[in-house]
């Protein structure tokens, strides 16, 4: 209950906050571009491209996710291409890029849906909470009110008293 208030505006929709986290998404994958192009193929960056990934992916949802693991493959093809990296066969180039995009995908789909599940969550224990509290006006008002003349507290009626 009592996270629920520090959840639910991280993963409500903000356009001002969607696009300064689109923004310092594409801003860190240039650089870590950049990066893995100025270091040459011998040392793998290829971890550091989930961050813009999983950044879009939880605070944008699946279909920005989508877009920057899509990206990602991208700019890693593009920084192996031009950092001349050997390969025994030219298509190996285009089997690693897709192997990564697969890998980009994979994580942006997983991480939006623990998005969209956490949400329906917080929306569920929400309804859950107003339930519990309209159950216990309903319950002191009905403990308010006075017994069944039929019945009186606690006693059974007439001719149930077993004798």
């Amino acid at each position: 209950m009592g996270r629920t208030p520090l959840i639910t505006p991280v993963l409500t929709p903000s356009p001002a906050r969607d696009g300064a986290v689109y923004a310092a998404s594409f801003t860190i994958l240039l650089c870590i571009g950049w990066l893995d192009y100025s270091t040459g193929y011998e040392f793998g960056f290829f971890i550091f491209y989930f961050i813009p990934v999983s950044v879009s992916a939880w605070f944008g949802g699946k279909r920005p996710g989508l877009f920057m693991a899509g990206a990602s493959a991208v700019c890693w093809y593009l920084s192996d291409k031009y950092t001349n990296h050997p390969y025994s066969r030219a298509y190996f180039i285009y089997w690693e890029m897709f192997m990564r995009l697969i890998s980009f995908l994979t994580t942006a789909l997983t991480i939006a849906r623990i998005r969209q599940m956490l949400i329906n969550e917080i929306q569920l224990n929400h309804r859950l909470e107003e339930a519990l509290h309209e159950l216990g006006k309903l319950k002191e008002a009905v403990q308010g009110k006075e017994p069944s003349p039929c019945t009186g507290q606690g006693e059974k009626p007439e001719g149930l008293n077993g004798g």
